[in-house]
């Protein structure tokens, strides 16, 4: 996805998504960024981290199915851009964009292998999002700082 296509306005209707709704889609796209679809590594990755999130401790199992069953739906009824637009527009504060952010680099770089069209995702989702290069820096270093510690 290029930039223009991240950020563009063009058909995404005005409806609001729920900021979870919106995170889960973020997440869901990111994983599937590297046009192989999404792995059960980072279907997984992505279920460890939202339970993980204030915003989603109150989830039951059940509840995080129903969610990402309305993010699928979503997804398979509106372009992959228009969606990631909707979803951005719907985070309303810095901490729903930063969430969304972990959620992308956490399930892209999961496999341990972030090729350029991945990193060139992830670069324009981090603009889209408006984060800047040091604090999405810290973000990262976080993110994946705390999983090496776990392997050790």
């Amino acid at each position: 996805m290029s930039k223009r296509k991240l950020l563009k306005g063009g058909s995404v209707n005005s409806v609001t998504l729920e900021p979870e709704v919106a995170i889960t889609v973020i997440g869901l796209l990111s994983a599937a960024s590297d046009s192989e679809g999404i792995s059960s590594i980072e279907e997984y990755a992505l279920s460890e981290f939202l339970g993980r999130v204030g915003l989603f401790e109150n989830y039951s199992e059940e509840d995080f199915e129903e969610l990402t069953e309305k993010a699928v739906s979503l997804i398979e009824e509106e372009e992959p851009e228009d969606l990631i637009a909707q979803s951005i527009e719907s985070l309303p504060n810095r901490g729903y964009r930063e969430a969304a952010y972990i959620t992308a680099i956490l399930v892209v770089g999961i496999d341990e292998e972030v090729p350029e069209s991945e990193q060139d995702y992830i670069s324009e989702l981090q603009e889209a999002l408006n984060i800047s290069d040091e604090r999405a820096q810290e973000l990262i270093d976080g993110v994946f700082g705390e999983q090496e510690e776990e392997e050790e």
